[in-house]
């Protein structure tokens, strides 16, 4: 009875095939790994955000009634104010593990980015960083004019302090509109549902989802997710 086998050259060339269509799609496996897992971090992050809130207002009232409003400009002592705030109303709602605090020591080495590539330091008095049981780390921002807060700025670092630490890939924005509904947000979603125009959080404004975005570049990419039905869509800045 005859017996058929490859030749080493059919090996050859069958092996070169597995390869190049190996090299073609194993990185798209990975690249569209990493964006699920990265969609999946973020609606966890915000879930943790929320319930913390929820559980605040449970204990302390609804948001109106924290006085966020009159409590003051933060230039009457950010470094007094911003504290005492957080540690009552949202901090021991966390499950946190390092309450870093302002000028957070931690953060002197770690570099992180914006969107468009610019350094984005955690470490200034601005920053209030938190490190939670889970590894992600969250960082609090007011903004403010001379009278009053406006928005209660949350970055939330879904994989610590590891690589890339960049707006848009691991680092995402939510917003606690002060003068507004009180409510806490997907940086950004408040915007594209007002205009209906999905462009909006894709421009080059000043917190685009857009490499060529202004000095918060990456804030909305957190909104742009979740208005995209939780998913990293084609034109999505990754």
């Amino acid at each position: 009875m005859n017996k058929y086998a490859f030749t080493l050259a059919e090996v050859l060339i069958t092996m070169g095939i597995i390869g190049i269509v190996a090299a073609l799609t194993i990185p798209a496996l990975i690249a569209n790994y990493q964006k699920q897992v990265t969609v999946d971090r973020l609606k966890k992050s915000f879930s943790v955000i929320i319930n913390a809130f929820v559980t605040s207002q449970y204990e302390n009232g609804d948001m109106n009634s924290w006085g966020m409003n009159s409590i003051g400009s933060v230039n009457d002592g950010y470094e007094n104010i911003i504290p005492s705030f957080l540690r009552h109303y949202i901090i021991k709602y966390l499950n946190v593990t390092v309450d870093c605090g302002l000028s957070c020591k931690f953060q002197t080495k770690i570099k992180r980015f914006r969107l468009n590539g610019e350094e984005w330091s955690w470490d200034d008095p601005f920053y209030y960083v938190v490190y939670l049981n889970d590894g992600t780390i969250v960082s609090f921002m007011v903004d403010n004019n001379s009278k009053e807060w406006m928005v209660v700025r949350i970055f939330v670092d879904i994989n610590g302090d590891q690589k890339p630490n960049r707006a848009g890939r691991d680092i995402f924005t939510f917003k606690l509109d002060v003068n507004g509904n009180n409510a806490i947000n997907m940086s950004g979603i408040s915007e594209v549902k007002s205009n209906k125009n999905r462009n909006t959080l894709l421009g080059t404004c000043r917190e685009c989802c857009s490499k060529t975005a202004g000095a918060y570049s990456g804030d909305f990419c957190s909104g742009l997710i979740q208005y995209d039905g939780w998913k990293i869509s084609k034109d999505y800045p990754w």
